[in-house]
């Protein structure tokens, strides 16, 4: 009992010293510690524990807030063999969480699971019924979107060995269940920082016949960005970009300003971050031999944090034109610490609003070029986004005029 009282206590503290407004958005703080310590002696074990601190934390309704089980995090090379994958990604389509990205050969496609798939159980988690619930308690459509799909993907990150069960429907409208079991990663995997754990790393960089560069990745890791500046390097001069931030949920936020380095000849700045005290800058520094060209950025519901950033403030910089669907207003800095229970909290430090002072957080990027997937599209292997943003980057430009805009000038 003692180490859960602990463990309360710390997360508590943690969020009253740190949360970058001493208001909490009208949530009485001090209110939800006595509301919450309350419950603890009928706290048994650290799931139990874990639901708590949980639930307490979504009483401030801010992204950025959560637990992360000790069992799950990865710290050490050795412990990368414990997390397994199952070889597919989820996005929100047509109202529900649905198959976006399967790997062939991978565990799920053998277990039959299929592109355009809609999952309707994860576990013994109704997903269905969880929107209702959460519609009812006043959350968004889109936030409901967005908090399924992060509990989907949360559920797709076990112990090699393990089984994920679902229930899912086909594009034929025919329901039936699937189990699937976890196998090693065998890719490569960020380097943890401080008490930020590794994560696996996705990363496709390519060069395509019509003269585009086609660039995306997972994550916001260190370990990314060998691939990503060799190809922003390597795209010609009359050539064109297309930056697909679709499902990447963050990680590193500064990355995003040294990306949009590589995509400038000026100095601007993507966004601010407001902390208790003081605020930080995200500084963009053009970098020698910067691809100079015209750059698509693509987002959906499951870009958040540092991809939102960075799509943002390209967006504003007038740097690049904005594809698909608007990103999950989940945009809030945040630091990692680990408990006395060993769960790891991630807890918010700072605001983020682009240089024209809007907020991202609830809101996220709207796109100059609004573009809904359907759930036949990706069954198909077809990707309007994608077509959408290459036929704008083969549009006819005038080769005399710089393509990379001069951003507008900070309003005081």
């Amino acid at each position: 009992m003692e180490l859960r009282e602990k463990t309360f206590d710390v997360t508590w503290e943690t969020v009253n010293e740190a949360y970058y407004d001493p208001t909490f958005g009208g949530v009485d703080w001090a209110a939800m510690k006595e509301k919450y310590r309350a419950r603890l002696p009928g706290v048994s074990n650290k799931a139990g524990l874990r639901v708590l601190l949980q639930e307490m934390l979504a009483e401030l309704r801010r992204s950025h807030f959560a637990i992360l089980p000790r069992e799950l995090a990865v710290f050490t090379p050795g412990e990368r063999v414990r997390i397994g994958t199952i070889g597919l990604d989820v996005s929100e389509v047509e109202g529900a969480v649905v198959v976006s990205g399967l790997n062939p050969a991978s565990a799920a496609s053998r277990a039959g699971l299929r592109l355009g798939d809609a999952i309707l159980k994860v576990d013994q988690l109704e997903l269905v019924e969880l929107r209702r619930s959460l519609e009812q308690a006043g959350f968004s459509s889109a936030r409901c979107g967005t908090y399924l799909v992060q509990l989907t993907r949360s559920h797709l990150q076990k112990g090699v060995g393990s089984v994920l069960s679902l229930v899912v429907s086909g594009i034929d409208g025919q329901s039936r269940p699937v189990e699937i079991t976890f196998e090693p990663y065998e890719g490569v995997w960020s380097e943890p920082m401080g008490d930020f754990p590794s994560q696996p790393v996705q990363c496709v960089a390519r060069h395509e016949p019509d003269g585009t560069a086609y660039l995306h990745f997972n994550i916001f890791a260190r370990v990314a960005m060998k691939d990503i500046r060799t190809l922003l390097r390597s795209v010609p001069a009359g050539g064109g970009l297309v930056l697909d931030l679709r499902g990447n949920q963050g990680g590193i936020a500064i990355m995003a300003s040294g990306i949009a380095g590589w995509l400038s000849d000026r100095e601007y700045q993507l966004g601010t971050m407001h902390l208790r005290q003081g605020h930080l800058d995200f500084s963009v520094a053009p970098q020698a031999g910067a691809f100079l060209g015209p750059v698509a950025v693509l987002i959906d519901s499951g870009s958040a944090s540092a991809s939102e950033i960075l799509a943002a403030g390209l967006q504003e910089a007038r740097r690049a034109r904005i594809f698909g669907e608007p990103s999950a207003g989940a945009a809030l800095p945040s630091s990692f610490k680990t408990l006395p229970s060993g769960d790891i909290l991630q807890y918010v430090i700072a605001d983020l609003q682009t240089p024209a002072g809007v907020l991202l957080e609830g809101r996220g990027v709207v796109p100059d070029e609004p573009i809904l997937l359907s759930r036949k599209d990706i069954a198909e292997g077809h990707d309007p986004v994608v077509e959408a943003a290459r036929r704008w980057l083969r549009e006819p430009r005038d080769p005399l005029t710089s393509t990379a805009a001069t951003p507008e000038p900070r309003q005081p």
